[in-house]
């Protein structure tokens, strides 16, 4: 009864597998001209160049589409965005409450905020999703959207770099701007001169 059990399971998962591999040939061409256009004109809109392109599609992957997918870039990035905000505030107000922080880093890391920016990069015509999957649905974009700011920490090997493309793409600006800003040269600020 066991081994019939586990032959079945085997046999579920390569038909499971089969039917995979199947959508991604029928729905995902080569990387033909117009998407590797689309996909340099992502790269100037965040204005990071991928050392690993394979990293970038994968950032663009749905698990909708293919097992080998955006899910850990996800909550990667999902982390640099917190943090970027985090540290944008203390930044500008150490003494900032719990509660402020906080309401502050949900109110500008919710899928509603991270999408509308997704929107204006267009990073819905560049997601990779099953046939019967919309990629303009929030949960998708907004997945996608975080995914590419853990792809480019992993790619950078630095996520710093993330957190930096993040407040460019949400027009803030960087640390160096903010030591010219803040020339105040006290205990804090000088500990930053690390993140450079």
């Amino acid at each position: 009864m066991a081994l019939r059990a586990v032959r079945l399971a085997l046999f579920m998962s390569i038909c499971i597998s089969q039917a995979y591999s199947r959508v991604e040939q029928e729905i995902h061409p080569v990387m033909k001209e117009p998407y590797t256009s689309s996909i340099e004109d992502l790269q100037t809109k965040i204005k990071y160049q991928f050392k690993d392109k394979v990293l970038l599609t994968k950032a663009l992957t749905h698990a909708s589409f293919s097992y080998d997918n955006n899910g850990a870039l996800n909550i990667l990035g999902t982390e640099i965005i917190k943090t970027a905000i985090s540290f944008r505030y203390l930044w500008k107000n150490y003494t900032i409450s719990k509660g402020d922080l906080t309401s502050q880093m949900v109110n500008l890391s919710n899928c509603d905020a991270v999408s509308n920016d997704a929107s204006d990069m267009k990073l819905h015509e560049l997601i990779r999703v099953a046939p019967k999957v919309d990629p303009k649905a929030k949960g998708v974009v907004c997945g996608c959207y975080r995914s590419l700011f853990g792809a480019i920490g992993v790619d950078a090997k630095n996520l710093d770099v993330a957190r930096e493309k993040f407040w460019i793409r949400q027009g803030w600006i960087s640390i160096k701007n903010m030591q010219k800003h803040f020339p105040t040269q006290d205990r804090y600020s000088e500990s930053l001169d690390a993140f450079e």
